[in-house]
């Protein structure tokens, strides 16, 4: 089992925290080392929007806590139950639900410690909550989270599934029976769309640390990548669907496999960053109207092969967002034969000689 970055971060925040709290003589010491947990987060951002959060929920449950028992005097099991109700009341009314189970706990040491330490039991809630989001926000931002190899592969694993699935689907053809989509298709599918998910999530992690990056870095689009993935296979689910209800015995099935084999052997040239004549084979992703006759029962059957062929557009359209971003002009430089070439020719462009010249 490999274990993350995040979980050698958070034992580090954790030990830190107590050691700091045990040198300040703050009670309960350990509960900061509680606190910092929550503040090691899959972003920056999130480390940081939690410890706000957290602190605000904290500070008012604290000050309340203490309030309620210093005007009543007591600290009775019900009257921390009550006050623990209100702060959840309060917290689920301004949908800061995120931060409840602190505010809780926050309300419950500093109205059960309150007796021990006097009127400082506000004091060292806030002061062990302060600890312990500081110093897990800290580590946090030390050594920020790295989402990019995963987001690479989870890239990697949708794009493969989705080509795996043009092969599927090509070899039922040539076999003339297509596999039912429920169950056995369907549970493919579904295991490309999990990937998706996962990574929107992650690149969502990417993008919320991005102002953390230098300005001279370009994103690399993944986001919008695992978009198009997601629309590339709700057209493989179409095209199944479709070819459910067509006859694959008729002559059109022939041409419809080459037309996916083609689009499958277009998708891997995308990947490995190849030319790909789209114009092309966007020609070759039409039935064969010549061989349409004005029949009624002809027109039916061929009718799911129009609808498979409108799926293998679409989805072909969707190809060239399959690229990651390329470096932006502004970031690349000349190289010195391009500038001294452009210096070159020039002075020759206006002269009359160079008109007769065949262009190179």
């Amino acid at each position: 089992m490999k274990i993350g970055l995040r979980v050698v971060k958070t034992a580090v925040s954790i030990m830190i925290s107590i050691f700091i709290a045990r040198l300040l003589g703050l009670e309960p010491d350990h509960f900061a080392g509680i606190i910092s947990m929550l503040a090691v987060q899959p972003s920056v951002y999130r480390s940081l929007r939690n410890s706000m959060s957290n602190l605000a929920s904290a500070m008012f449950a604290a000050l309340l806590g203490i309030s309620v028992v210093e005007l009543t005097g007591s600290s009775t099991s019900f009257l921390i139950a009550l006050v623990a109700f209100i702060v959840m009341a309060l917290l689920v009314r301004l949908k800061k639900t995120a931060s409840l189970p602190l505010a809780v706990i926050i309300t419950v040491n500093t109205m059960g410690t309150a007796d021990e330490l006097f009127g400082s039991a506000a004091l060292h809630q806030l002061s062990l909550v302060l600890i312990g989001m500081t110093v897990g926000t800290a580590v946090n931002m030390i050594r920020r989270p790295v989402h990019h190899e995963r987001e690479e592969s989870l890239l990697t694993k949708a794009e493969t599934m989705l080509r795996a699935l043009l092969y599927y689907v090509s070899i039922d053809v040539e076999n003339g029976r297509m596999t039912p989509y429920k169950p056995g298709m369907r549970q493919q599918i579904d295991e490309v769309r999990s990937y998706i998910e996962k990574g929107n999530a992650v690149s969502q992690l990417i993008r919320e640390d991005r102002w953390l990056t230098k300005a001279t870095q370009s994103p690399s689009g993944s986001g919008e990548r695992f978009l198009t993935y997601e629309t590339m296979v709700e057209r493989i689910r179409d095209l199944i669907k479709a070819l459910e209800k067509a006859d694959l015995t008729l002559e059109e099935a022939a041409r419809l496999k080459r037309a996916i084999w083609l689009l499958a052997r277009a998708q891997e040239r995308v990947i490995s960053g190849k030319r790909v004549p789209f114009r092309l084979l966007n020609k070759a992703l039409h039935p064969d109207e010549t061989k349409l006759v004005p029949d009624g029962k002809a027109l039916r059957d061929l009718f799911p092969y129009y609808q498979a062929y409108e799926a293998l557009r679409e989805y072909g359209q969707e190809m060239p967002n399959m690229r990651s971003n390329p470096t932006p002009a502004a970031i690349r430089k000349p190289s010195l034969v391009t500038k001294l070439k452009s210096s070159l020719h020039l002075p020759l462009r206006n002269r009359d000689y160079n008109k007769a010249r065949p262009p190179f």
